[in-house]
């Protein structure tokens, strides 16, 4: 038996991609909430019935407590992944800043009402050893190791040394990059216990990746009945984060 948390990641970016999110609540009962995004507070307060968690961002838009040194530029504006990457493998990243700008992320998101049940971070970054430092011990904390191959950041001792003790797999990297029905379901073949499920509803302008037409194709599966039919066929059990038992 699969007991399964499909969590959609990007929540408060983008007006369209959190739309698409709320679409996928059939399936994607959690979703991580970029608190210093432009729709942020929106999102929250439209995100009925879903367990929220932080999405831990330090590569795009501004810094809560920026600027910071070794995290944004002059203004406070996060230089992006491929700089904050390249700063994590060179030990370039100042724990008290990553310790000072997670805290401060993490009090906006109260302050927009959300309770969390998971966190975890934006391009990954919550596996970065300063960053995952920072993050309260008490709540469930991705590591983001699949079958399928993980991006190239994160071929590191770091993915590994992430907490999830209260998940048994992880999965999401097929699927994000071929989203049908028969992909998602493949991605549950052989698996068992507590699993989350990472989804990416909703193309916005940015990256290659979040203005794929993939991301839309992600939205129809989630939100399609037929899927939630065929999980219930299988014996597969939806739930959120705020389903399952404390750390």
């Amino acid at each position: 038996m699969i007991l399964l948390v499909v969590n959609a990641d990007d929540a408060g970016f983008d007006r369209a991609t959190d739309d698409a999110i709320l679409r996928s609540a059939r399936i994607a009962r959690s979703a991580s909430v970029a608190v210093n995004g432009p729709t942020a507070a929106e999102f929250v307060a439209r995100a009925r019935g879903i367990a929220l968690g932080i999405h831990v961002n330090l590569t795009e838009g501004m810094a809560v407590a920026g600027p910071h040194k070794t995290l944004t530029d002059a203004e406070g504006r996060f230089r992006g992944k491929e700089d904050l990457w390249a700063r994590a493998r060179r030990g370039e990243i100042d724990p008290f800043e990553a310790r000072r700008e997670v805290r401060a992320q993490w009090e906006r998101g109260e302050a927009l009402g959300i309770r969390a049940t998971h966190v975890d971070g934006h391009n990954h970054v919550h596996v970065i050893p300063a960053v995952r430092e920072a993050l309260p011990r008490h709540l469930y904390v991705r590591v983001p190791l699949d079958r399928a191959p993980a991006p190239p950041f994160l071929h590191l001792p770091w993915a590994a040394d992430a907490r999830g003790p209260r998940t048994d797999r992880f999965t999401g990297y097929r699927f994000a990059a071929e989203p049908t029905m028969e992909t998602f379901l493949e991605s549950l073949e052989g698996l068992s216990g507590t699993v989350e499920f990472m989804v990416h509803p909703g193309a916005r302008a940015g990256s290659e990746f979040v203005r794929s037409p993939a991301r839309d194709r992600e939205t129809e599966v989630l939100s399609s009945p037929a899927l939630a039919d065929e999980l219930v066929r299988r014996g597969v059990r939806v739930v959120s984060f705020a389903d399952l038992p404390c750390a």
